[in-house]
Order: structure tokens, then sequence, then C-alpha cells
């Protein structure tokens, strides 16, 4: 009877080490701690977006742009992984557009007029001197006008928009060696031009227009091939043009960057409707980013200009409505232009220029 005791309490102590080992296999939770060191559940799902940057780290907005996808990282608890890749490392530059459409990629940010015929109607708000006072009007402007008109909805289809932007005007670069005050100062200069509307503009004014990659501008201004142009703040910064550049002429009746931040339609559809929302909300925040992003950009170079002994400055009265009176026949020519394409040129210009007059009261 001694001997079955003893059989029995060994056979207990089995039983109840082994359910120990066995709670040790089991997972004691599946919260990981947050930053304040509270408990938060893993998602059950992650959707992660690989978002096609094209540019480099160093271009200024790019920090904008990682800090936007920690955001919703952090506002969807993890749900969301918007992933940046810088530096083409997705794809070429003029790629973007459809790599995203197709599903290569599941995101990106470009520029709008680097895919020309692709974004016909949206491509007016980089029509020269349309009157916009700042880089906010021309974001407002373009986004209300998506909203609100049937036929930038329909050109944007293909993809889910997450905010249309712009920048800084482009200032005219000049390395000629002498002052330019007037149109008549600027005749007979090879300029670099960045579009056939660009083109008809510069002609009115006696300038020869002259196409080059932007990546191209150091050398062929240095080499003398052109004598300055249509250069972007982004493209004067990371290119170091005001190493070889004497004058910058500073003008809100020049040309304004068009830029976008879009996701691929089908991966986005699938996305459960509160993270749609978080999505769809972060445009403001990303918007609100850009006037000190561009302000701090512009001061930065001008402050190289003033280490490089470049002049800038404004344009007088005088100045300022001979670059408006050349510009409204490359208006003309981008009116003619859509309405062969069958579009109503003219009310599509027409509203793009009520949308500019509207946050110029607004917002300028």
């Amino acid at each position: 009877m001694k001997k079955l005791s003893k059989v029995l309490a060994l056979l207990l102590a089995l039983v109840f080490v082994l359910s120990l080992a066995a709670c040790g296999d089991k997972p004691a939770s599946t919260a990981t701690p947050t930053e304040g060191g509270e408990a938060t559940s893993k998602p059950d799902k992650v959707y992660t977006f690989k978002i096609d940057y094209p540019n480099a780290e160093t271009n200024p907005l790019y920090p904008v742009l990682v800090e936007w996808a920690r955001r919703i990282g952090e506002e969807s608890n993890g749900r969301l992984d918007m992933q940046i890749y810088s530096n083409g490392a997705l794809g070429k530059l003029t790629d973007c557009v459809t790599n995203c459409i197709g599903g290569l990629t599941d995101g990106f940010w470009s520029g709008v007029t680097i895919y020309p015929g692709v974004f016909s109607c949206t491509e007016v708000f980089g029509l020269p001197a349309l009157g916009a006072k700042n880089l906010m009007v021309v974001t407002e402007a373009m986004n209300a006008m998506l909203e609100e008109t049937e036929y930038l909805k329909k050109e944007w289809e293909p993809l889910h928009v997450v905010a249309l932007h712009s920048g800084t005007a482009s200032p005219i670069l000049f390395s000629a060696g002498k002052d330019i005050q007037s149109g008549a100062d600027m005749a007979g200069l090879n300029l670099r031009i960045s579009n056939a509307y660009t083109t008809k503009w510069f002609e009115l004014l006696g300038v020869n227009g002259v196409s080059v990659g932007f990546n191209d501008g150091y050398e062929y201004i240095e080499k003398g091939i052109i004598d300055g142009g249509l250069f972007f703040y982004d493209q004067l910064e990371t290119s170091a043009l005001y190493e070889i550049i004497d004058r910058l002429l500073i003008t809100d009746k020049s040309i304004y960057p068009l830029t976008m931040l879009c996701l691929n339609k089908d991966r986005y559809n699938e996305l459960p409707d509160d993270l749609k929302k978080i999505i769809d909300d972060s445009r403001e925040w990303f918007i609100e980013q850009l006037p000190d992003l561009y302000a701090a950009q512009i001061e930065r170079v001008h402050k190289k200009c003033d280490e490089y002994g470049v002049v800038y400055y404004n344009p007088n009265e005088a100045f300022d409505a001979e670059l408006v009176a050349a510009a409204e026949e490359s208006w003309n020519m981008w009116i003619k232009t859509m309405t062969g394409k069958g579009f109503d040129g003219q009310a599509i210009f027409d509203t793009a220029r009520k949308y500019i007059d509207k946050y110029n009261a607004e917002l300028g």
C-alpha cells in the first residue's frame, strides 16, 4: 500500500512539472509597450505601402514625407506602414505614375508637369503669370478644383490623390553679366524653358528658349550654352546654381511647381474606412508644413547668394506688366491646344483663374 502511494505521488509530481512546461510555451501576451509605457495590442493586419520618392534625401521635402508616414503609422496604431523609398529606388522618375497605376509601387510623390498630357487640365496651374500671390493659393486652388470639377476628377481617377501642392514660384536666373530690369534687357538671351507654354512666353520677350534637363543646368550655364532661365528653388539649391549666376529675378509672375502625393487606387480601396480616413485627413497636416518648409529654403538659398555675390531682386511695376502681357499669349496657346483635344479650354482656364482669385482673397 505504501509502495502504491509512493507511485501515485510520483505521478502527480510529474503531471505538475509537465503542466508548468506547457505553460512556458505559451506567449504571456500579444501586447507591446507604447512610448508612454502602456500596453497596446499588436494589429491583426498591417497594410504596407511602398512610396516612391524619386528625389534625394537631401531635398527639403523628404523629412516632411517621412514624418507624414510616421504620423499615419502612429494614428493607425501600426496598422498602416508607409515606407518611403528615395533616390529612384523603386524605378525611374518618368515611370512614377505608370508604376503606381500598374501596382508596381503603392504610391509616389512627383511633379505633375513631368508627365506632359497625363494631367492636361491640371497643367493650367503651371502657366506663367496667372496671378497667384503665393504657393498656398495655387495649392488650395488645385485641390478645390479637383474636388469640384468633373474633368479634373476624371483625369485623376486612376489614382487616389492624397494631396496636390505647389512650392515657391520659379525665379529667373541670369548669368549674362548685366543688369536685367526690363523685357528689353532679356532680349537675345538663351534661357532655359520648362515647356512649350514658357517657350511662347519667353519668345514674346525676345528670349531664345532652350530645353535643358534640370540636372544639366550647372554644366550648361557654366559653359555658356545658356544664360540662365527658369529653375525652381529646389533645383537652384540642390545643383548649387548660385555658384555660377550673377542675378536672381524673384517674381510671382513666373511659374509655380505643381506636385502630387498619390496612392495606388486599388490598395487604397482595400483599406477599412477608418484607415482611409486617416490617410485622407493627413492632407491637411501635410499641406500646413509647406509655407515654413519653403520659406526656410528661400532663406538658405539667399544666404548662399550673398556668399557668392549673387544679386536677388524683384521686378519693378513696369517689368511685372511686361511679364504678364507676354504670358497672355502662352495662355491663348494652352486654351487652343486643350480645345483641340476636345476640352473647353477657355472654361477650364477661366475656372482656374476663379479659384486663384478666391484663394488670393483668402490667403494672399
